[in-house]
């Protein structure tokens, strides 16, 4: 129990401190806490918005992921209708392998990660007008969790970084 809480309260720390680079805008703010980045990675896509999306989605399908049409959020629309603000192009698309999620939601003790399934990849714009992909450091949660959590990021993490192919 000591290990979940320890492990808990590491993740929750590492969020924070990503959340607060993010609020901290580029270069960070003098006097902000700064934390790498680490529980997110970030990539440039050589393809478009659209394209990117589409690339992103079949290699989760080749893989056997399932990518549920109800699963793919506008996150532009969403906000641009909650604040009258355009963020730009910014799409999430979740998406779970469904026989890694059952094996380890099955086990009491690790239902409380629901809260980040299914998987999340963010495809958006920058100002310097190119598509960027994000997503969830599935090694250093799987490091940070141990055990069977660690079993199941080794098996994912290559996938999720096959889905990330846009050759």
């Amino acid at each position: 129990m000591n290990r979940i809480l320890r492990t808990l309260a590491i993740g929750l720390v590492a969020s924070v401190g990503v959340i607060q680079v993010a609020f901290a805008g580029e270069g960070g703010q003098q006097g902000a806490p700064q934390m790498p980045p680490q529980m997110l990675l970030e990539r440039s896509s050589p393809l478009g918005f659209d394209e990117t999306l589409a690339r992103i989605e079949k290699n989760a399908k080749a893989l056997g992921w399932k990518v549920p049409k109800k699963w793919k959020v506008n996150f532009r629309g969403n906000m641009k209708r909650a604040t009258g603000k355009d963020i730009g192009p910014n799409r999430v698309l979740k998406m779970c392998e469904p026989h890694a999620a059952v094996e380890l939601l099955a086990q009491d003790r690790y239902k409380m990660l629901t809260a980040m399934m299914p998987c999340t990849i963010a495809v958006y714009v920058k100002s310097d007008e190119k598509t960027y992909v994000s997503m969830m450091n599935l090694d250093l949660m799987g490091k940070m969790y141990g055990g069977d959590v660690e079993k199941m990021a080794v098996k994912l993490a290559p996938q999720m970084e096959q889905m990330l192919t846009f050759d």
